[in-house]
């Protein structure tokens, strides 16, 4: 008796379970053969809406769960309980068409809901230098090439792209991309010169209140380079060093400064890329005697926030 009640609320939860999973709405799926068969609003459901997704048999998510597979006319119809804004996210089954997520309102009188698709095509890289990173020119990227023959799927049409490397010169090129098929591209990146810039705080205050604690040094290079910085004081020691390899671009870092007393340091950084070396140097001002009282008034705030927060679950407000 004991086993049959077990089997009976087995069987009985693995029907109720997927019925409440799915009880924001229905749907079904509208498979059409040879000519395509007209669908009639007036013969649907209220609050239905006929998703036209741009591709035959495609995997259909409704609000992040799976609804169904389009038709082969690349339809699906769904059917929901009232009004209100839902998500459609389709996952294509071809390589060359993707899917963004699309959010549509769902109203009384059923209605059509195109979901836009973006077409791809593919170009095949073959350069003198890697890695290569390819951008549309809004700053997109769109992928990363490590060696000859590997490619990158782009939108289709004429498409201007923009191929990096660090430490070399951007390339524009203008595509005909088309879809489905595969474009080479041959890239002859040109070396930048070795360019060295240094910005740093001009003044810090390690004295922990919260306000300007570090000192930001900020160094830019033109190109991959490796070297040291290094921090002296006034009297020309060395009271922080560190050996750097740095990308091409923007790389920064932080001195607390702590245990050195007040007065004027110099950052001096030194890197080579291989051809040739370049030195910078600037000087910034650590001064403790300020103290801005910054950490105390956001903790006082923090705990006035947590304060009120707990009064108000406490009174049930």
């Amino acid at each position: 008796m004991k086993r049959r009640f077990v089997l009976f609320t087995i069987l009985l939860l693995s029907i109720v379970l997927p019925v409440l999973a799915f009880s924001e709405f229905s749907f079904q799926i509208i498979i059409g053969i040879g000519n395509v068969p007209a669908i009639s609003l007036d013969n649907l459901p209220d609050y239905s809406v006929v998703l036209f997704v741009d591709e035959p048999f495609a995997s259909v998510y409704i609000d992040g769960r799976y609804a169904g597979m389009s038709d082969g006319f690349g339809r699906i119809v769904v059917k929901f309980d009232s009004e209100g804004y839902h998500s459609v996210w389709v996952v294509s089954s071809n390589q060359y068409t993707v899917f963004d997520r699309f959010v549509f309102y769902v109203q009384k009188e059923p209605k059509i809901v195109y979901v836009p698709s973006t077409r791809l095509g593919r170009i095949t890289l073959f350069s003198n230098v890697y890695p290569v990173s390819v951008y549309s020119t809004r700053g997109n990227l769109l992928g990363i090439v490590n060696k000859d023959g590997e490619s990158v799927l782009v939108p289709v049409g004429n498409q201007e792209l923009i191929f990096s490397s660090p430490g070399f010169g951007d390339i524009k090129e203008n595509l005909n991309v088309q879809y489905g098929k595969e474009t080479p591209v041959w890239l002859q990146f040109k070396t930048v010169p070795f360019n060295l810039e240094l910005i740093l705080s001009e003044k810090f205050s390690p004295n922990g209140d919260w306000d300007n604690d570090e000192c930001v040094i900020k160094i830019y290079s033109s190109r991959p380079a490796s070297g040291s910085i290094q921090i002296l004081n006034s009297s020309g020691i060395i009271v922080w060093e560190k050996n750097l390899k740095i990308n091409a671009g923007t790389t920064q870092l932080n001195w607390d400064g702590k245990g050195n007393p007040d007065g004027v340091y110099t950052v001096k950084v030194l890197l080579s890329d291989g051809i040739s070396t370049m030195e910078k140097q600037a000087k910034t001002v650590l001064d403790t005697s300020v103290y801005t009282y910054r950490k105390e008034i956001a903790i006082t705030f923090m705990l006035l926030i947590v304060g009120l927060v707990g009064y108000l679950i406490w009174t049930g407000r």
